[in-house]
């Protein structure tokens, strides 16, 4: 009985940090971190903005109008739309639309593949920061001046937007403003665990180019950054909403896998390199692939056991075997959801989440797991990488458009 007994509470131990023990970590001790404000330089390094395309003809009029519309002083911003071999016309509507002397160009990559076109404009990037920005991305007038401002601290070499779903599933809505919380708890005490593709910005001396086989952009940036010892940061001031959400159950569900695989793929990359981290980086490192990989497993082994306890029975226990402990896990397991859903209250934002019933926390806690069971158990047998049709956009538009071809990468990562 003793073994079984170390089992349910160590199981218990470790689903309440991973679940929730190390952001209750991140609020608390982050409280105690007093980091000076973000405010706007009083000048402005040049940047060059990326913006990766394959058959976007739907929206990126509207994209271009959204980077023009970029508060940033004149002559030190410089934008490249990569495209990555369009077979509609998103290239004609771009170069009809660009005035001459714009400082806006595109550029028809010869390989298709986000990784692919990001990789054969850089070479071409000289700047100290590169803002890499997705087609569905729509950037506060002000986002790019506060992605700068992040990086006059000389620890960021990685700075993320703030971003959030235009519409979309109540559940689509809630996941997000979970994950930008626990980014901005883990910024405010050193550094976030991951930017996201609609917008980031980054140091062009961190890497000269992404490995071809990176299919999460934002992860691997982030994840490499980290590693280095540099802070990423997400911030709270630059602003984006990403237009290109489900709106159905049936987009949601995929939607979520192929991130978690790609996420999954990017974190397992950099697992051998945990001796270089410092001691947060590892901790957080191992506490994201414990929760993608083996979660939904330790949740299943946990009501198991807590089955086993209850229900055994013997010669040194009870009728009702080992009943106190069982309930005293689920007890402990409900207050730290409990203690972190208050925490999770109290972390400003720029943008206030949606307000969501309990049904639906549960629900969308459910659908997660479900995922990352799916994910788990099915990641020796399947990578994501490969071209796959594209979540349509809310008017309808792309719905048969598939990603570019050769190396794709998936949407950005939550």
């Amino acid at each position: 009985m003793w073994i079984l007994t170390f089992l349910f509470v160590a199981l218990t131990l470790c689903i309440s940090w991973v679940l929730f023990g190390f952001i209750l970590y991140n609020f608390f001790v982050g409280m105690l971190v007093k980091r000076p404000a973000v405010t706007m330089p009083e000048h402005f390094p040049d940047v060059t903005i990326l913006v990766p395309t394959y058959n976007e003809e739907a929206q990126v009029l509207e994209k271009l109008a959204d980077i023009r519309a970029l508060n940033y002083p004149s002559g030190k911003m410089r934008v490249i739309f990569a495209d990555g071999q369009s077979s509609d016309r998103t290239v004609e509507l771009l170069k009809g639309a660009i005035e001459e002397g714009e400082p806006i160009e595109v550029v028809s990559c010869p390989i298709g593949g986000k990784i692919n076109q990001l990789n054969h404009v850089l070479a071409d990037v000289h700047t100290e920061i590169v803002v890499n920005t997705d087609a569905d991305a729509r950037l506060d007038p002000e986002a790019v001046r506060w992605l700068m401002a992040e990086f006059v601290d000389e620890s960021v070499w990685v700075a993320g937007a703030f971003c959030c779903p235009e519409g979309g599933l109540s559940v689509e809505q809630h996941y997000w403003d979970g994950q930008n919380k626990a980014r901005l708890m883990e910024t405010r005490l050193q550094t976030s665990s991951i930017v996201v593709a609609p917008c980031y910005g980054f140091r062009r001396s961190l890497m000269t180019s992404f490995p071809q086989d990176v299919v999460a952009d934002d992860v691997y940036i982030a994840f490499l950054c980290n590693t280095l010892g540099y802070r990423t940061v997400y911030s709270s001031k630059a602003l984006c909403r990403e237009v290109r959400v489900p709106v159905h159950l049936d987009d949601f569900l995929p939607q979520k896998f192929r991130k978690s695989n790609a996420f999954l793929r990017e974190s397992l990359r950099f697992v051998y390199r945990l001796p270089e981290m410092n001691g947060y980086n590892r901790v957080m490192h191992l506490t994201r692939v414990t929760q993608q990989l083996l979660m939904p497993w330790m949740l299943m082994a946990w009501v198991a056991l807590a089955g086993s306890m209850v229900t055994m029975t013997g010669p040194s226990f009870s009728f009702m075997g080992r009943l106190d402990l069982a309930v005293f896990g689920a007890v402990l397991l409900v207050f730290f959801f409990l203690i972190t859903s208050w925490a999770f209250q109290r972390v400003p934002q720029p943008v206030e989440g949606p307000r969501v019933s309990l049904i639906t926390m549960i629900y969308g806690y459910t659908l997660i797991n479900l995922v990352l069971l799916v994910t788990a158990l099915s990641y020796p047998f399947y990578r994501q990488g490969s071209s796959y049709a594209r979540i349509p956009m809310p008017d309808g538009e792309g719905t048969s458009t598939e990603d570019s071809p050769v190396t794709s990468n998936p949407e950005s990562l939550v």
